[in-house]
């Protein structure tokens, strides 16, 4: 395709706006991994899907930028435009299922096929609508037939099946990268490694994100399957409206959104079970500016450990549990286990089986699974640790035992991985806690501590002790009809390193500055109107017992 061969005005349109030069090269280059494109610059990238060869690369190069997208933030999956260019990304590679999708344009076939899929596609996300009759003057121009009628030929939604297959596909493919690479990373044994060597962290870092990405494009997945379908029909939706001249319609979405008006009145939603969802149909209460005018209520037969589930009452992180029947992924250590390696707090490692009242003795132990091991950390490290803490607790919790080498990804993987049911901590903060230096006063008082816990003298080291070891999972409770809390159908798997501090050093380094003031952590799950952990996918609901009063609705960050 010359340049001679394309009409002036074509040109112009595809230039007008366009600004600088680079950014705009930029823009058509990166493709979907460059925000907020211009209308100029979608032009050009749905011209180019019709060039052999680079129509299929830069195809891919969207397709992969938009699945990463999805994947890891999470909060894009509500925006209906962005399954949008899933689809249209998607619809090349499974244009021999979809052949009669374009019937009556002409010399379209095989590679130029795709790359009229796509161009309409890209012509339906966001003020690209405005390019379609570009693209048809183009098509009009060069031989490809009748344009408009192929268009109103078009019906995206009846490819459902075949874009939820290709997406699994693409997304297995992803998956086992991730996994090829994780066991590369894990054939280094970089647990083993000393502190101090170059790349150790990184490697530690690359082993937890491998399967924290594995996971995000697993929840991808789920969400696909009702997103898709969503996302067809706004396409028809779309196209039927820029053929019938309506631009506006056509570039905004026509789906149902959160507006702050009355919502209409909602069925009763039977579940299976004890468990009813409600939503309520009313709208919200004079001075209530909830995002939503429904308020989502889950009522339950008994109370539980967590106040906020997805529809179908699962928390946040968790999977399914069967009493008796599921064996979790780790299993939490028993007393003989800790029998073997506590003698090494008479050389200063916190006792876990610690006497914390006469005649009652703590078993921290168990919030291990498979090993635990005695670690340390000398004066003057650069290692550093972490502390996820609950905004609505007091600073006592910044100088608590467990502590990690990283941050998890999310609250998700908070929940999942360390296995932090709602209860203990529903974060939105964290602290870190950095090693003195070298002849600080405070390893005198550490000693001291290190000292007393073990009832005998230490040899004096200016060194953190501490142990280290995958978290266990976590069964939830709730409570029966006698009152006794018993197993609940969730649990959090755990299974991502943790490390376990003595309190009592860990009060001496918060008093002497070593242990920060609190930061935001910016999680995309973490909701601060609910000030939790939410689910990532679709509505959340609050968990009330059928014998509590419904509580009322919490303020928000709106509230005037």
């Amino acid at each position: 395709m010359s340049q001679a061969a394309l009409p002036a005005g074509i040109l112009d349109r595809v230039w007008d706006g366009a600004g600088d030069t680079w950014r705009w090269l930029r823009g058509v280059v990166l493709g979907e991994w460059e925000d907020q494109r211009s209308t100029s610059q979608i032009v050009a990238d749905a011209m180019v899907g019709f060039v052999p060869g680079l129509g299929s690369v830069v195809t891919l190069r969207d397709l992969i930028a938009v699945i990463v997208r999805l994947a890891r933030h999470p909060d894009k999956r509500e925006e209906v435009d962005e399954w949008i260019l899933l689809v249209v990304m998607l619809l090349p590679l499974i244009v021999a299922a979809a052949g009669a999708l374009a019937a009556g344009v002409g010399a379209l076939v095989g590679a130029e096929l795709g790359g009229f899929l796509r161009a309409v596609g890209l012509c339906l996300v966001k003020k690209g609508g405005v390019a379609l009759k570009t693209l048809v003057e183009f098509l009009n121009a060069h031989g490809y037939g009748n344009a408009v009628q192929a268009l109103r030929e078009v019906k995206f939604a009846r490819h459902k099946d075949a874009l939820v297959r290709g997406l699994n596909t693409q997304i297995d493919k992803l998956i086992e990268l991730a996994r090829g690479l994780q066991r590369r990373l894990q054939a280094l044994h970089p647990h083993s490694l000393p502190a101090w060597l170059p790349g150790r962290e990184a490697a530690l870092r690359g082993v937890h994100n491998c399967q924290a990405f594995i996971e995000q494009l697993q929840s991808l997945r789920e969400a696909a399957r009702r997103k898709i379908p969503e996302a067809l029909l706004e396409m028809d939706a779309r196209l039927g409206a820029l053929l019938a001249g309506d631009v506006r319609a056509a570039t905004h979405v026509t789906h149902t959104l959160p507006t702050g008006q009355a919502a209409p009145a909602v069925a009763r939603l039977e579940r299976s079970g004890d468990e009813t969802a409600l939503r309520n149909p009313h709208p919200p209460e004079p001075g209530n500016t909830r995002r939503l005018p429904e308020r989502r209520l889950l009522l339950v037969q008994h109370r539980r450990e967590y106040s906020l589930a997805d529809a179908s009452g699962r928390p946040v992180g968790a999977k399914p549990y069967v009493p008796g029947v599921t064996r979790v992924e780790n299993p939490a250590l028993k007393e003989r286990s800790w029998d073997q390696v506590k003698g090494k707090v008479q050389e200063g490692w916190p006792d876990l089986a610690r006497e914390y009242k006469p005649g009652q003795f703590a078993s921290e132990y168990d919030t291990f699974s498979g090993s635990l091991r005695p670690e340390r950390v000398s004066a003057g490290s650069s290692q550093t640790f972490k502390r996820l803490v609950s905004h609505d607790q007091g600073e006592f919790m910044d100088r608590g035992a467990f502590w990690n080498r990283e941050l998890p990804a999310d609250g998700h993987d908070m929940r999942a991985h360390s296995a932090i049911k709602e209860g203990w901590n529903k974060n939105g903060e964290y602290v870190e806690l950095r090693v003195p230096p070298r002849g600080h006063a405070v390893w005198k008082e550490l000693h001291a501590l290190q000292e007393k816990a073990a009832g005998r003298p230490v040899p004096y080291a200016e060194e953190l002790k501490f142990w280290e070891g995958p978290a266990a999972s976590q069964v939830y409770k709730k409570q029966n009809d006698q009152g006794r809390w018993v197993d609940d159908e969730w649990y959090l798997a755990g299974g991502k390193p943790q490390q376990f501090f003595d309190r009592e050093q860990m009060a001496v380094l918060q008093r002497h500055g070593f242990i920060t003031p609190r930061q935001k952590t910016n999680y995309a799950d973490f909701n601060a109107e609910t000030g939790n952990i939410v689910p990532q996918d679709g509505p959340w609901f609050e968990v009330v017992p059928l014998d509590v009063a419904v509580p009322p609705p919490k303020p928000t960050g709106n509230t005037p």
